[in-house]
């Protein structure tokens, strides 16, 4: 697939066919990604690929602790608040979902359990978690973004589908638990994969972009 299709072509995928992706297929995958720039070459990435039973296991642990008050203790901090601006494209993200799903403001409650799926992955095969050494810092963070873009865009030139869910390292003391990280090690995001589910509402709609003119100027050029 030409690079500019696979841009243009991935979404954050919301609801996952049962179908497993072929261990062949991840490890094609990471093995380009891991082409991906980083700092001085530092290549601070680490990840753990999971499926099976312990994915299961993982979700519905998650979930539970997600229907509770128990608050979340994630290693690397989640923005807590954001510009006007940020906030009014947040909100223009969620109307526009949950008009696709044909979910009202009103109902709370579809709204919760939506939301609610993120702690399962969205029904994906696999869950990749992303760590790091617990001293690496801003410039690593940066690099875990590029390789994690990268791996979406083979995802999606691969007819698989991808969401980074913030919610996944929510509680990172479970996942080590389940997954075997060492507690030596931050857990900064987990990416659901697999293959989308094109007839779940959720995956019917695309998120909007600002347009050129609002994010770039030119400069002696």
């Amino acid at each position: 697939m030409d690079v500019y299709k696979a841009v243009t072509e991935r979404q954050s995928i919301r609801a996952f066919k049962e179908k497993s992706v072929p261990k062949s297929l991840l490890k094609k995958i990471f093995e380009t990604a891991l082409r991906a720039p980083s700092w001085a070459n530092s290549q601070p990435w680490e990840f753990a690929i999971v499926g099976g039973e312990t994915l299961q296991a993982l979700a519905e642990e998650l979930f539970e602790l997600g229907q509770t008050e128990v608050p979340g203790n994630p290693d690397r901090p989640m923005p807590e608040k954001w510009p006007d601006l940020n906030n009014e494209r947040i909100r223009g993200l969620g109307k526009k979902m949950f008009e696709a799903m044909s979910i009202p403001r009103e109902d709370k409650e579809r709204r919760k359990e939506h939301y609610s799926r993120n702690y399962r992955f969205f029904g994906a095969p696999n869950i990749i978690y992303i760590y790091l050494d617990q001293e690496l810092g801003v410039y690593s963070m940066l690099d875990v973004g590029i390789i994690v873009q990268t791996i979406a865009l083979l995802a999606t030139a691969e007819g698989l589908g991808t969401c980074f869910l913030a919610s996944s390292s929510r509680y990172p003391d479970v996942v080590r638990e389940k997954v075997g990280i060492p507690k030596s090690k931050d857990i900064v995001l987990g990416v659901a994969i697999g293959y989308p589910d094109s007839k779940d509402a959720s995956n019917k709609f695309r998120s909007d972009r600002g347009e050129f003119d609002e994010f770039v100027r030119w400069v002696d050029v």
